[in-house]
C-alpha cells in the first residue's frame, strides 16, 4: 500500500507547480484521487492555506445541494469532502447564490462573496468566478477533470451560447428571509469540458504535477478565458458533445442553429414534404436543426388540402405547440376550398402556386394573401413575361425560383434562369434543391442547379425573403441541412 500522502509533501508538491503566496486560487478537488492523506481533508485545506499564505486567496465552489431554499449557514454541498470541510471553517465566508455558491478564506474574502446572489447570471460579470479573472488568479484541479471546472460556465456565460437558460431558485438572504430570483444564461448538462484537455496542453494553458496518485492541474484563469472566448468566436458548438445520440448534445446545438438562422437577412423554412415522412418526423427533424418555419405541402404523400379537416387541425396543434411557424402554403392544383379560409386555417398570408394554375380560377381571392408562382414546365423568358402580366392586377405576387425546375425545362439556374433574365427583383422565395433534367433529385452540390452560386448572390444582395429548404427525400433532410449549412457558411 502506498504511504498516506503527507501535508510538506502537498505543499511541496504545490510550489513546484507554480501555486505561491499571495496567490488567489479557485480549487475543484477529489480527496479519494490522492490515495491516502495523513490527516484526510483538513490537510489538503492546510497545506492550500500555508502555500498562498495570509496574504493568498483560496476559493472552493460549494454548490450541489438539493434543499429548496438555498442557505449558506446550513446547506450541504455534494462536491467532496475537502469542499465540504472547508465551508464549514470557522473563518470561511460562502456566498449565498443557490446554484454557483463558492466558499473563500483569506485575504480577500469577502471581496469574493459580496453580492453574489445580486448578479445577472451566476457565473457571469460580478460573481466570484469573474472576479477571480480580473484579480489575476488560477485556476486548479486536485484529482479532478475539466468537467469539474466551472469557470468554463463562465466562457459560455460570457458569450450568451443560445443553448443556455434562465434558472429561477431561492435562497436564504443576509436578513433570514426567503428571496427566489431569476439568473440568466444557466448552463444544461452534458458539456464536452474533457474534450479540451489536449489543446490546452498545446497552447500552455495548464500545468500538471503528480502529488501521491493525485493529478493536480494549474491554470491562468484569464489567459483560459481569453484564448477559450476566441475560439467560441468562431466555435459555438466547442463545447457541446459530438456524440449524435446524446439527447443534451442535439438540442444545444439546434439552439446554435436555431439563432444563427435568426440571425440571417432569410428565412429558413422546411418544406413539409421533405422534412420527414409522419407529421411527428417533421416536427422532430425541424426542431432538431433548429428549423422554425415550414412550409405546408405534403404530409405522407397527402397534398394538405386533401388532409381531413379534423387531421388538419390536430397537426396544426402539434406545429404551434412545438413553436413552428407556417411560412407559406403551397398548393400542387386549384383547391376546391376558399383560398382566403385555407390561410386563414393556417395562419398564414402566402400561398405557393405552380406558374401552370389558372389563378382566374381561385375562389375568393383576396388583395392582401401573397402570392409566390413557382416556375413549373417553364423557362425563365416566358415565367417573367408572366409574373409580369400578373403583376398589373396582383402588387404582392413574386416568383418562388425553383432552381431544380429549370434545369427541367433546360437552362442552367444560375447563368441563364437567375442571370440572364429579369426575375432578380421578382424573387420571394429560392427552394435549395439539386438534381438533374430527368426531375431526379441528388444531394445539394451533386447535381446540375448550380445551388451554391445562387445561394451565394442572393446573400450578396441581401435577400429577406425565404429559402425553402427541400432534400432528395425526407430520409435524408438531416444530411440536407447539413450540407446547405455548410454552403452558408463558405460563401459569407
Amino acid at each position: 500500500m502506498p504511504k498516506p500522502v503527507t501535508h510538506s509533501e502537498i505543499v511541496n508538491g504545490l510550489k513546484n507547480l507554480g501555486l505561491t503566496k499571495g496567490d488567489k486560487v479557485m480549487v475543484h478537488s477529489a480527496l479519494s484521487s490522492f490515495g491516502t492523506v495523513k490527516g484526510g481533508a483538513d490537510t489538503v485545506i492546510d497545506a492550500l492555506l500555508t502555500v498562498v499564505t495570509p496574504t493568498g486567496t483560496v476559493i472552493m465552489p460549494t454548490f450541489g445541494n438539493s434543499d429548496p431554499v438555498f442557505d449558506s449557514r446550513k446547506s450541504q454541498t455534494n462536491l467532496g469532502l475537502i469542499a465540504q470541510t472547508f465551508w464549514r471553517r470557522k473563518n470561511a465566508l460562502r456566498s449565498r447564490h443557490p446554484v454557483a455558491s463558492v466558499a473563500v478564506v483569506g485575504n480577500d474574502a469577502e471581496y469574493f462573496v459580496q453580492g453574489h446572489e445580486n448578479t445577472a447570471t451566476a457565473h457571469g460579470q460580478g460573481t466570484p468566478y469573474m472576479k477571480l479573472v480580473e484579480q489575476g488568479g488560477k485556476v486548479l484541479l486536485l484529482g479532478v477533470d475539466l468537467d469539474r471546472m466551472t469557470l468554463l460556465h463562465s466562457v459560455e456565460t460570457l458569450a450568451k451560447l443560445p443553448y443556455l437558460r434562465p434558472i429561477t431558485k431561492s435562497f436564504v438572504d443576509a436578513k433570514g428571509k426567503s428571496q427566489t430570483k431569476i439568473w440568466q444564461y444557466f448552463p444544461g448538462p452534458h458539456r464536452d469540458f474533457i474534450g479540451l484537455q489536449s489543446w490546452m496542453k498545446n497552447k500552455n494553458l495548464v500545468k500538471e504535477i503528480i502529488i501521491g496518485t493525485c493529478r493536480v492541474k494549474l491554470f491562468d484563469a484569464a489567459a483560459l478565458l481569453e484564448a477559450l472566448q476566441e475560439r467560441l468566436h468562431n466555435e459555438p458548438d466547442l463545447l457541446i458533445s459530438d456524440n449524435p445520440n446524446l439527447h443534451d448534445s442535439i438540442w444545444q446545438k439546434s439552439d446554435i442553429l436555431r439563432a444563427n438562422w435568426k440571425k440571417k437577412t432569410f428565412t429558413l423554412a422546411a418544406d413539409s414534404q421533405f422534412a420527414g415522412q409522419y407529421f411527428e418526423e417533421i416536427i422532430e427533424n425541424c426542431k432538431r436543426f433548429g428549423i422554425d418555419n415550414i412550409v405546408l405541402s405534403f404530409i405522407n404523400k397527402a397534398a394538405w388540402t386533401t388532409i381531413p379537416e379534423k387531421t388538419r387541425n390536430w397537426h396544426l396543434q402539434g406545429l404551434q405547440q412545438a413553436n413552428i411557424k407556417i411560412t407559406a402554403l403551397r398548393l400542387p392544383f386549384i383547391p376546391t376550398e376558399d383560398l382566403a379560409k385555407l390561410a386563414s386555417e393556417i395562419g398564414t398570408d402566402t400561398i405557393i402556386i405552380p406558374s401552370t394554375m389558372d389563378i382566374s380560377k381561385i375562389k375568393n381571392w383576396k388583395r392582401n394573401i401573397k402570392i409566390l408562382i413557382e416556375n413549373t414546365q417553364i423557362g425563365s423568358a416566358a415565367f417573367v413575361e408572366q409574373l409580369k402580366a400578373l403583376e398589373k392586377r396582383m402588387p404582392l405576387v413574386k416568383a418562388a425560383f425553383n432552381p431544380l425546375a429549370f434545369v427541367e425545362a433546360g437552362e442552367n439556374p444560375f447563368l441563364k434562369s437567375y442571370y440572364k433574365s429579369r426575375i432578380k427583383s421578382r424573387i420571394g422565395a429560392l427552394y435549395i434543391n439539386d438534381g438533374f433534367a430527368t426531375g431526379d433529385r441528388i444531394a445539394l452540390e451533386e447535381g446540375l442547379s448550380e445551388i451554391k452560386e445562387l445561394i451565394s448572390i442572393f446573400l450578396c444582395r441581401n435577400f429577406d425573403g425565404f429559402f425553402i429548404l427541400q432534400g432528395n427525400n425526407y430520409n435524408y433532410f438531416g444530411d440536407a441541412v447539413k450540407k446547405f449549412t455548410q454552403i452558408i457558411e463558405e460563401v459569407q
